[in-house]
């Protein structure tokens, strides 16, 4: 039952294919060493059109390429033409059946005498039709024409398989049971005799068990302890989302607190002038009450002098007239009339209003609550001037004006290339037996752009000039060739050691070229044919493969795929508008760092495009930086003090 245990437990853990996660099914193994069923392999390769596009098969588990066989050929073929995994197979062949052996220990008996009625101790077992047999059944079965290539182990303590689905030599139609070390091949023996004869390293596959066995232990151990540390991930993985967790909700409290703080400012507010409106109008309401009840004692008077005129009229008696007319020669009811008039008057003098004294686009501005911050690695660290790189040599005519650096390793030293804009030359600085070197290269034309081609080699464009020059750096630098364009391209950047993007303003576009010249794609517009790609200034390619695009005519920022599809641009306005975005370059975690030349500063950007700091500004003695290239630890920054600035992250 140990047996058996151990049986299960290989076949769980290194036979079964991780995607179906059942046994393997004609595996095949990538170049990383992993295995898979070749149909799991190609439905996942139909989800994967990034690879499908770099004509390679990525590997599920760790994403590594495996370079297409006959990548010119259709897509469906490239898992089929892939070789088979002849170890997983015959070591499925070995220990991928069921077992034999009685679990509760009974005896053995023959399948062929049990069949015809007969009870005989199996002594054998045939691998191929997994069935025990006694010793007169198994020399029977090896005479037979059918089953003599079968293969019969003698039953013991520990049988290790029923070796089912043996391969069978296509070209001869015998069992495959032996292998070529030189040729990395399964064969049969009649492939031994006429196609491997002059191999030195064929043996039998049996031969090879204690091999397989001990290659198998050491994957198992190395599997082992990758599941270890994978487990290990997994948890603090978990750990960490916890605590995101945790904060997002700490975070979430601390947002509602402070807009519950400003809400009761404003409440505040609202009832100090509710409460002095109140007082004032009750006020003045007051005084007019007054000047109400006056009026309505002088409407009574008038209705009691109108009544009675009128009665004096209506009766006729002389007598009552002249009593009336005495009281208006008195001037009685004009000093009634005049009185009225002043209550008017004064009633017009009073008027209330509300003074807004705040403007509501200021007030957007100007009132902050507070800002969400994502601290990483890239933006807790920070950089430190090591050193002031002088780029000035004796051949100079001109003031030095570096335009764009890169840095490569020749030979195990760190050679530093820069394109001198002034001086029409190309310069490399380096350290060589503690003494500091230098050489150059001169042009007909001022070089703009430099990239790295290889570990040995960059190529550099000219602003005004057809050409891409391919230099060699030993570290001395050694023209390699001139490519001649049919366009002026201001920018480049590789995207392989035999592609490059390269960027041109008149017309404005970003091509796909060979080094040869050969334009392989132009895209001019956005595939949303919305944005016109203009004066790009500088380029830079991403691990991803898409391409970065500082556009100082634009202000902007924008990544777009070879194809022209658009990642993200970013383009702000206000305080954080760019005033001339030139060098752009990339860090190892992908955050973006791109050169704004006029305000003097460099900032740093997430990979997808968002802001989240000023990384160097005019107080770490960046003036118009200019080109900038991302090397190890360090950032190296154009400037126009003759210098290449050297940060390094701290």
């Amino acid at each position: 039952m140990a047996a058996a245990r151990k049986l299960e437990s290989l076949n769980e853990n290194f036979l079964t294919c991780s995607i179906c996660t059942e046994g393997y099914k004609d595996p095949c193994t990538l170049t990383c060493g992993h295995t898979f069923c070749k149909g799991c392999l190609g439905e996942f390769l139909k989800t994967r059109q990034d690879a499908i596009r770099a004509k390679s098969i990525p590997c599920p588990y760790c994403r590594q390429m495996t370079r297409a066989p006959r990548p010119d050929g259709p897509v469906e073929e490239w898992v089929k033409q892939m070789k088979p995994s002849f170890l997983i197979q015959g070591l499925l062949d070995t220990f991928g059946s069921e077992k034999v052996t009685d679990e509760d220990g009974s005896e053995k008996l023959c399948a062929s005498c049990t069949h015809l009625g007969d009870r005989t101790e199996a002594t054998s077992l045939c691998q191929d039709c997994d069935v025990i047999l006694c010793t007169r059944c198994s020399n029977i079965h090896t005479s037979l024409t059918v089953t003599r290539h079968h293969v019969i182990q003698e039953l013991g303590e520990d049988v290790k398989g029923t070796g089912k689905g043996k391969i069978i030599c296509e070209e001869h139609n015998e069992l495959v049971n032996f292998c070529c070390k030189d040729c990395n091949t399964s064969i049969c023996q009649t492939c031994c005799i006429i196609s491997h004869r002059r191999c030195e390293s064929v043996v039998t596959m049996k031969s090879m068990m204690s091999e397989m066995r001990s290659a198998l232990e050491d994957n198992k151990d190395k599997i082992c302890r990758q599941l270890e540390r994978t487990r290990l991930d997994v948890m603090d993985h978990q750990r960490q989302t916890e605590r995101i967790n945790l904060q997002k909700a700490t975070t979430e409290l601390e947002i509602k607190q402070v807009t519950q703080e400003a809400m009761d400012v404003i409440k505040q507010k609202e009832k100090q002038l509710l409460e002095e409106l109140n007082e004032m109008t009750e006020k003045q309401s007051g005084q007019l009450r007054g000047r109400i009840k006056s009026g309505e004692i002088v409407m009574q008077m008038y209705q009691q002098h109108i009544e009675y005129i009128a009665q004096v009229l209506k009766s006729g008696s002389e007598t009552d007239m002249f009593g009336i007319y005495q009281m208006c020669q008195s001037r009685t009811i004009e000093a009634v009339v005049n009185a009225d008039v002043n209550l008017e008057t004064n009633m017009l003098e009073s008027k209330i209003r509300f003074v807004k004294q705040y403007d509501a686009l200021k007030f957007d501005r100007d009132i902050i609550l507070g800002r969400i911050e994502h601290l990483t690695n890239d933006t807790v660290c920070q950089l430190v001037l090591r050193d002031a790189i002088d780029i000035r040599i004796h051949s100079d005519k001109k003031t030095p004006a570096p335009a764009d650096v890169t840095v490569l390793v020749v030979h195990g030293v760190e050679t530093l290339v820069v394109t001198d804009y002034n001086n029409n030359s190309l310069k490399s600085f380096y350290t060589k037996k503690d003494k500091p070197r230098h050489s150059n290269l001169d042009f007909s034309s001022a070089p703009h752009s430099v990239t790295r081609l290889r570990d040995n080699q960059v190529a550099v464009s000219f602003w005004s000039h057809n050409e891409i020059v391919i230099v060699l750096v030993t570290p001395d630098l050694v023209l390699w060739s001139r490519v001649t364009t049919k366009k002026k391209y201001t920018c480049l950047t590789a995207m392989s050691p035999s592609t490059l993007a390269a960027g041109c303003r008149d017309p404005p576009c970003v091509d796909i070229l060979d080094v040869s010249g050969r334009v392989m794609r132009s895209v001019s517009r956005f595939n949303t044919g919305k944005n016109l790609i203009c004066k790009p200034s500088f380029l830079c390619a991403t691990d991803r493969g898409n391409i970065l695009v500082s556009a100082s005519g634009l202000g902007s920022v924008y990544c777009i795929t070879p194809e022209g599809d658009v990642v993200f641009t970013y383009t702000p306005t206000g305080e954080r508008r760019l005033g001339s975005s030139r060098g752009i370059t990339t860090t190892s975690t992908g955050h973006i760092l791109v050169a704004d030349s006029l305000p003097h500063r460099v900032i740093l950007l997430t990979p997808a495009g968002e802001f989240v700091r000023d990384l160097l500004t005019s107080q770490d003695e960046i003036a118009n930086s200019y080109g900038i290239c991302h090397y190890g630890n360090m950032l190296y920054v154009c400037t126009e003090s003759n210098q290449i600035l050297a940060f390094q992250w701290n």
